[in-house]
């Protein structure tokens, strides 16, 4: 039973919640990687600051191809 319980800790320790979605982790360290992208995200929606890309658009176009944690936060906030 104990080994069980350790496998679900442990997966449960492998993923972050964004928006309800769940964002898997490669490693540990990508959970900071995580929270620093979501501030960004958010940073760059509340004040509309697009900056060094021409528009909204063009970041998201530009983000997404970078596929991975950035791509995965994008998606969970509804913004792919």
């Amino acid at each position: 039973m104990a080994r069980k319980q350790d496998r679900y800790a442990k997966s449960a320790q492998s993923q972050v919640m964004v928006n309800g979605h769940a964002i898997r982790l490669s490693a540990p360290s990508d959970r900071a990687v995580v929270e620093r992208v979501v501030a960004f995200i958010d940073r760059k929606v509340a004040e509309d600051d697009w900056r060094p890309h021409a528009s909204k658009e063009a970041a998201l176009k530009s983000w997404s191809k970078l596929n991975g944690i950035r791509a995965a936060v994008l998606r969970a906030k509804g913004l792919l």
